[in-house]
């Protein structure tokens, strides 16, 4: 049997975080409506409440109840970090609803540093504020997260780049243009796309421009979820490069076209952006399809570094 044609060159290829195009704020409220029908009404109410009070109070709907909304944009992963996540069932618990901007008294980010260390950025990050109490009930200030993205780092900061943050009642394109945020927002296409931000050398996520407002905004969010420090980000990316590279060498090498296919499918899938850690996949396959030799070499120094890192013992 000869070999398979190959269709690498037809794979879909982009670089963490992921943007959800299909998360536009009508489709965000149209499925909302349709899982619970009369919670925008009730968050409406409730936000005239506040605008009023000038504070965040809690007596409008649960957001849990749209939480699923969130979870099916992102296939059940977090928002941030890309980490798989429990379904519907038990990602109720496990996944939490993120709110971009928090909707409670802001804390400064970094936090203060020790005395006698330097601080960690030669620019500005954003001071202390009110909170954006008048996107409490926003649902395009609601994301899915994981616990570890959401309750240990995100919390209540939120860093930007201009010195002034923006004032009670603008909607977020005009935060989004006011307060320069570093965090990119990536659902729908309200914020910039994070792929144009972030990619990854193996399973290192490093800023893609080199200097400049992007490569601040990319050092910062990557600072901020810890995706270059977490060993449960470090175990996925691996995992994702090590089955994507047997893919991909099975479909150059093989000369049976059912085990090719079957492959090529699998490539697709880990490409996909339901796939776990898509970006870091991406990247390295765009690395591949470039320079076969560097994506190999990058593949051992990921290996040496899981074997030393994670699994002492076998190294």
């Amino acid at each position: 049997m000869g070999k398979a044609p190959r269709r690498q060159e037809h794979l879909r290829a982009r670089r963490e975080m992921i943007r959800y195009e299909t998360a536009e704020a009508e489709e965000v409220g149209r499925r909302v409506d349709a899982l619970v029908p009369n919670w925008r009404a009730r968050a409406a109410k409730a936000t005239q409440q506040m605008a009023a009070q000038q504070k965040f109070s809690g007596d409008g709907p649960s957001w849990s109840d749209v939480k699923p909304v969130y979870m099916r944009f992102q296939h059940n992963k977090c928002i941030f970090c890309e980490r798989p996540l429990a379904g519907e069932v038990a990602g109720k618990v496990e996944q939490d609803v993120e709110h971009f901007r928090p909707k409670n008294a802001l804390k400064p980010w970094p936090p203060k540093q020790p005395k006698g260390q330097p601080a960690p950025y030669v620019f500005g990050t954003g001071a202390a504020g009110a909170g954006y109490y008048w996107l409490a009930y926003e649902l395009t200030n609601y994301a899915a997260s994981c616990k570890p993205c959401n309750s240990t780092r995100k919390a209540n900061y939120f860093p930007i780049a201009s010195g002034n943050r923006g004032g009670a009642g603008q909607d977020v394109a005009a935060l989004n243009a006011g307060e320069q945020p570093f965090l990119p927002y990536p659902l729908g296409t309200v914020d910039v796309d994070p792929e144009t931000l972030i990619a990854f050398d193996g399973i290192v996520a490093k800023p893609i421009a080199a200097d400049g407002p992007d490569h601040r905004r990319a050092l910062v969010t990557i600072d901020f979820f810890g995706l270059n420090t977490r060993e449960e980000l470090w175990a996925d990316r691996f995992r994702t490069i090590s089955d994507l590279w047997t893919k991909l060498e099975l479909i150059e090498t093989s000369s049976d076209a059912r085990r090719v296919e079957t492959a090529t499918r699998g490539v697709e899938d880990v490409l996909s952006d339901a796939a776990p850690q898509a970006s870091c996949a991406r990247s390295f396959y765009r690395l591949y399809k470039s320079d076969p030799i560097a994506a190999y070499d990058t593949y051992l120094v990921a290996e040496r570094f899981w074997r030393s890192k994670l699994r002492p013992a076998e190294s």
